[in-house]
């Protein structure tokens, strides 16, 4: 019966496939990682390669982490876990963000993945994407499927780019969380790049967190139970941030979904009820359990700013308390919302100094002209004519269409930048 059924799944499982991993920092030094997941193709790979080693690249270098394929397919490191040693990780030069990982036997690629290095002072947004990317479920299995891809389906909810874009710009983190199987990550992350290409703007970066088993595994022992399947993942995840100690505020920043699973396992997992959201195959965007409510992700651009405000703004928030003032009904966003706006005086700084700047300028070179040739004669007067030309200009501050804007500000660095208090 086992040979049966090991037979069937073959028939299934005839791509390789591997989850995206990720690699958490602490200011300590300490690093916590989730399991590198990747299943082999089992119609090819596990005959004619069980048993032999596998060689880690990460961005295109060959790396000390050494595998070799299991007897169950599997990807394994030399204790038979799929779990990294924190000392190489430690070692590795990785890049924040995403890094490249290239599973190779001799100079054949049997898998590729993604490699996130994040920092335990991070903000997670959870998104799915059966139904939360694309309009609906099945359409969406449908689209990304090799014939999907080949006519150009993608069955997408208009705007999502634009969305996912402008929050990723502000600091966090993305983290598509799908139920799809392993063996269909590779097609998720195409038909991931090939929305952004026809929005043309292009899908941002984000870890992406399959089911860890083959396609007849998942529908037997992953589909009948959804929530627990996401809530897991989440706990996993927010583990790798907590470390040693249980950290008071939880990692997840706000979350994406279709289904009420969806809603409550993020919510169990410690997403602000404020900041989950649940689409409709009409597209409609609903936080869920209230009655605020938006048209499609477009719908959102205009409240983003209060939805999903920079980490920087959410860092100072946590450490400044009682200084954040409290958002009043009818806001436009949803309930408990933030704007960069409310910090005093923030919104009227660049304003502010622009107008003194000015002034000072104005002022300055109306007395220069107004005297004329007899200040001239004056005794010192040189040196007021030196100061109008060498008065300083007042940089440019920067300047952006508002939400929704084809060049919305980037914060692809956000620490490099100055703007994001990454703990160190």
């Amino acid at each position: 019966m086992q040979g049966i059924w090991d037979s069937i799944k073959e028939k299934f499982d005839f791509v390789s496939g591997a989850n995206d991993a990720l690699v958490i920092k602490h200011a300590n030094g300490q690093i916590y990682a989730t399991p590198f997941v990747v299943q082999t193709n089992a119609s090819t790979i596990n005959r004619h390669y069980l048993g032999s080693p596998v060689k880690v690249f990460l961005n295109g270098r060959h790396t000390e982490l050494a595998m070799h394929i299991g007897d169950d397919g599997r990807c394994v490191f030399q204790d038979k876990t799929a779990n990294p040693d924190p000392a190489v990780l430690r070692r590795l030069p990785l890049r924040d963000g995403r890094n490249s990982l290239d599973f190779r036997i001799n100079d054949l690629v049997i898998a590729s993945a993604g490699l996130f290095a994040w920092r335990n002072t991070d903000k997670v947004v959870i998104v799915d994407i059966d139904g939360t990317v694309t309009r609906t479920d099945a359409g969406g299995v449908l689209a990304s499927s090799e014939f999907g891809q080949s006519i150009g389906l993608l069955h997408a909810h208009d705007g999502v780019c634009e969305v996912l874009s402008y929050i990723a710009s502000g600091g966090y983190r993305l983290l598509f969380l799908t139920a799809r199987p392993i063996t269909r990550s590779e097609a998720t992350k195409k038909y991931l790049n090939q929305i952004g290409q026809e929005e043309k703007i292009p899908m941002p970066e984000g870890a992406l967190m399959t089911s860890a088993m083959g396609t007849l595994n998942t529908v037997v022992k992953v589909w009948g139970d959804l929530k627990g399947y996401k809530l897991s993942v989440l706990q996993e995840i927010q583990q790798l941030f907590d470390g040693t100690e249980r950290r008071s505020e939880p990692c997840y920043a706000g979350g994406f979904g279709n289904h009420d699973y969806d809603m409550k396992s993020y919510l169990e997992a410690g997403c602000p009820e404020q900041r989950c959201f649940l689409l409709d195959e009409d597209s409609n965007v609903t936080v869920y359990g209230s009655d605020v409510s938006y048209k499609g992700y477009r719908g959102m651009l205009t409240h983003l700013s209060d939805l999903f405000p920079p980490v920087v703004v959410v860092q100072w928030q946590q450490h400044h308390p009682r200084s954040v003032p409290t958002p009043s009904d009818g806001m436009g966003g949803a309930p408990n919302s933030f704007s960069i706006n409310k910090i005093p005086g923030a919104a009227l700084l660049g304003e502010g100094l622009g107008k003194v700047w000015g002034g000072v300028a104005s002022t300055t070179s109306t007395m220069t002209q107004a005297a004329g040739n007899s200040l001239q004669s004056l005794p010192g007067a040189h040196h007021v004519t030196k100061m109008h030309q060498h008065l300083p200009k007042m940089p440019d501050l920067p300047q952006y269409g508002g939400l929704g804007a084809e060049n919305p500000p980037q914060y692809d660095d956000p620490e490099a930048q100055g703007l994001v208090d990454r703990g160190d």
